[in-house]
Protein backbone atom coordinates (compact mmCIF):
# COMPACT_ATOMS: atom_id res chain seq x y z
CA UNK A 1 0.00 0.00 0.00
CA UNK A 2 1.48 3.37 -0.91
CA UNK A 3 1.49 6.36 1.37
CA UNK A 4 -1.46 8.21 -0.15
CA UNK A 5 -3.72 5.16 0.05
CA UNK A 6 -2.95 4.78 3.74
CA UNK A 7 -3.57 8.47 4.26
CA UNK A 8 -6.99 8.36 2.58
CA UNK A 9 -7.96 5.21 4.45
CA UNK A 10 -7.03 6.95 7.71
CA UNK A 11 -8.97 10.09 6.82
CA UNK A 12 -12.00 8.03 5.82
CA UNK A 13 -11.85 5.94 8.98
CA UNK A 14 -11.63 9.13 11.05
CA UNK A 15 -14.66 10.62 9.32
CA UNK A 16 -16.64 7.45 9.89
CA UNK A 17 -15.62 7.29 13.55
CA UNK A 18 -16.55 10.96 14.02
CA UNK A 19 -19.92 10.51 12.34
CA UNK A 20 -20.62 7.44 14.48
CA UNK A 21 -19.67 9.31 17.66
CA UNK A 22 -21.93 12.25 16.80
CA UNK A 23 -24.84 9.97 15.96
CA UNK A 24 -24.57 8.29 19.37
CA UNK A 25 -24.84 11.57 21.31
CA UNK A 26 -28.32 12.16 22.77
CA UNK A 27 -30.12 15.05 21.15
CA UNK A 28 -27.56 15.43 18.37
CA UNK A 29 -30.09 15.47 15.59
CA UNK A 30 -29.04 16.99 12.29
CA UNK A 31 -31.92 19.34 11.53
CA UNK A 32 -30.21 21.86 9.27
CA UNK A 33 -29.54 21.28 5.57
CA UNK A 34 -25.81 21.45 6.27
CA UNK A 35 -26.16 18.87 9.01
CA UNK A 36 -28.07 16.53 6.72
CA UNK A 37 -25.42 16.98 4.02
CA UNK A 38 -22.70 16.11 6.51
CA UNK A 39 -24.68 13.07 7.61
CA UNK A 40 -25.10 11.92 3.98
CA UNK A 41 -21.38 12.40 3.40
CA UNK A 42 -20.63 10.27 6.46
CA UNK A 43 -22.88 7.52 5.17
CA UNK A 44 -21.22 7.68 1.74
CA UNK A 45 -17.77 7.38 3.32
CA UNK A 46 -19.00 4.48 5.42
CA UNK A 47 -20.31 2.68 2.33
CA UNK A 48 -17.05 3.38 0.53
CA UNK A 49 -15.02 1.96 3.42
CA UNK A 50 -17.21 -1.14 3.49
CA UNK A 51 -16.59 -1.66 -0.22
CA UNK A 52 -12.83 -1.17 0.17
CA UNK A 53 -12.65 -3.65 3.04
CA UNK A 54 -14.77 -6.15 1.12
CA UNK A 55 -12.48 -5.88 -1.92
CA UNK A 56 -9.35 -6.33 0.23
CA UNK A 57 -10.61 -9.69 1.58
Amino acid sequence: MNHSTGFWLGVSAGLVAGAAAVSLLPGARMKTPVGRTIQKAGRAVDDCMDNIVREMR
